[in-house]
């Protein structure tokens, strides 16, 4: 019997192993001429543009270069929803465009979106696509998505090295049930997934548990040390908590009382209890940032406060009621107040929103006149992001208003500066997409979506093995889990088009090819060009993000280099080599076969 039973062991272990399976997604890739020569005379220019990995909606946009110092503040727009100073904008967006894998050439005009002629110079094109064709691929099972416990991407180490595997940090996103059910301090669970571990398996996610009345928001860590980090909380004394945890694996947090008061930062609010449970917090550099939107209508309070990393003091306000803050929509029977309640840092950038309201923003964090800190904002009048817009709403166009849809419970921003929220309550799309001046591009749809719940659009985006949307989106395949936390292929591009000089004689700029022959056996070429002189390396990582070879690491002159891989000694498979200039880089996908 023992002999038995120890067999029947073996084989679940056998098993498990070989039916356990990590995260490895093919990611998408967009890649475009750095530099396009046009003559701007009414003829038509294309544009070649690859994608690899998977197929792609993308859509192409250019917009004005090196014009942003001269640019606003302006308003305009229908309803003068769109608001822009100090930042480059859209000229140009056209409609998506299915992109097969390979090349499709992309045909403009040198018009704008009114149809006349743009003036001769210099713009930026972007091309940003997501696949539409694809079922979305699990990256955990193991946290359950909810409208208050968003969740915090992180990419790249302390000293700024990129990971060979991002991080996934999640509140528990316990609102609790306000007024009695809030009295008391009760523990939270904290969770980490590193994403690229086997979906399936729950032991791998990482829990720690802190105290606290109510809880929900991102969780903001310190820059220096990711075990040490920050949750906005309630102590249903009209006073928020903004506190300071060290992370313990698995175990109970331990409370920085060090760090502000007592290991907190306190600031007053006047919203009702019930409603005192969120919105988190964020990180960057020597700053938290914490919004104190009020979403329940019954005051009239919107600011992001800066409090220092370092010691827990308060360093400024910003005032943002102008945006979030309308007597009109209160006397229209909606909310005088709706926000911001989710934070995303893009640079020196924070975009906000909240799932209460039209309005979406992007604030300088390095502001130095707060009438300028505002770069972008995006009210009602484009569709995109809407509340009330419908021709038979009961409040026409009236922005502050969370008995209606769009339910837009989280923003994030992708490396080149679009955004996007979840829409939930627009049916059977996905989520909302703002070019990076803010202009709206309408809804996108994921393949199999359906009309359910939609929590999160998040997105890894740093040029790594596992760039792509990360969502919560609820269908028929999936509703058993509640969405997990699920992985669809993006990416974007970013180049310019000129009259100034000639495709041949234009200044280089950094860009990475597509490794030549790929697939490969046993060797491939590897082609890149470099803006300026200086040290370059080129190193190829496994799947798990391991360095397994340094093809160059050397001083390079400005222009076009290529160098050679010979795997013969490697096995067959999906390797990533990753090409750094000075503070540039890119990484990409190449096939070894044998």
């Amino acid at each position: 019997m023992k002999k038995v039973l120890f067999i029947l062991a073996i084989t679940v272990a056998f098993a498990s192993q070989v039916f356990a399976a990590n995260f490895v997604p093919t990611v998408m890739d967009i890649s475009a001429p750095a530099y396009v020569q046009y003559n701007f005379d009414g003829s038509n220019v294309s544009i070649p543009v690859k994608v690899t990995g998977r197929p792609a909606s993308a859509i192409f946009l250019v917009f004005t270069k090196d014009k942003a110092s001269s640019i606003g503040p302006v308003k305009n727009g229908y309803l003068g929803w769109h608001y822009v100073n100090k930042v480059d904008t859209c000229v140009y967006a056209a409609a998506p465009v299915q992109m097969d894998l390979g090349t499709t050439n992309v045909v403009w005009n040198g018009k704008n979106d009114d149809g006349n002629a743009v003036a001769k110079g210099e713009y930026t094109y972007y091309v940003w696509g997501f696949d539409n064709v694809n079922f979305k691929i699990p990256v955990t099972k193991s946290i359950t998505p909810n409208p208050w416990g968003r969740i915090t991407v992180m990419t790249h180490a302390e000293n700024g090295t990129l990971l060979p595997n991002p991080i996934i940090w999640a509140g528990s996103g316990d609102r609790g049930g306000g007024g009695a059910n809030n009295t008391a301090p009760r523990e939270h669970v904290n969770n980490k997934w590193t994403v690229g571990n086997d979906p399936e398996d729950a032991t791998l996610l990482e829990t720690c548990k802190t105290i606290g009345v109510c809880d929900a928001g991102g969780l903001g860590f310190k820059p220096s040390d990711y075990s040490i980090f920050f949750k906005n909380g309630l102590d249903n004394n009209g006073m928020k908590d903004l506190i300071a945890w060290k992370w313990v694996p698995n175990g109970d947090g331990v409370k920085q009382t060090s760090w502000g008061n007592d290991g907190e930062f306190n600031f007053p609010v006047t919203m009702p209890a019930s409603w005192e449970f969120g919105p988190g917090c964020v990180v960057y550099q020597d700053y938290i940032l914490v919004p104190t939107g009020d979403l329940s209508g019954t005051g009239t309070e919107s600011e992001l406060i800066f409090v220092s990393v370092a010691d827990g003091t308060e360093v400024q306000r910003l005032d943002l009621a102008d945006w979030y803050v309308s007597m009109e929509d209160a006397a229209a029977g909606a909310q005088a107040a709706s926000g911001p309640a989710e934070l995303s840092v893009w640079g020196q950038y924070v975009v906000t929103g909240a799932h209460s309201t039209c309005m979406n923003t992007l604030i300088d964090i390095l502001y130095e006149d707060e009438d300028a800190a505002t770069v972008w904002a995006n009210d009602n009048g484009d569709y995109t992001g809407d509340h009330n817009f419908q021709t038979d709403a009961a409040k026409p166009w009236v922005c502050n208003d969370y008995n209606v849809g769009p339910y837009k419970y989280n923003i994030a921003i992708e490396k080149n500066g679009f955004s996007f929220f979840p829409a939930f309550d627009m049916g059977a799309v996905s989520f909302g997409l703002y070019a990076p001046d803010g202009t709206g591009l309408n809804y996108q749809t994921l393949a199999g979506e359906t009309a359910a719940q939609k929590y999160d659009t998040s997105c890894i985006s740093c040029d790594g093995p596992y760039d792509g949307l990360l969502v919560s989106n609820q269908s028929a395949e999936d509703s058993a889990t509640r969405g997990g936390r699920w992985w669809v292929g993006s990416d974007s591009f970013k180049g310019v088009i000129t009259s100034q000089v000639a495709v041949d004689e234009a200044p280089a700029a950094f860009a990475v090819a597509q490794n030549s022959p790929n697939p490969f056996n046993p060797t491939t070429t590897i082609g890149f060009s470099i803006p300026e002189a200086g040290n370059v390396s080129v190193d190829v990582f496994n799947v798990a993000g391991q360095k397994i070879a340094t093809v160059a690491s050397e001083f390079m002159s400005a222009g076009s280099h290529s160098v050679v891989w010979d795997a013969s000694g490697f096995s067959a498979g999906v390797y990533f080599y990753t090409v750094k200039a000075g503070s540039f880089s890119k990484t990409m996908k190449m096939t070894l076969l044998k």
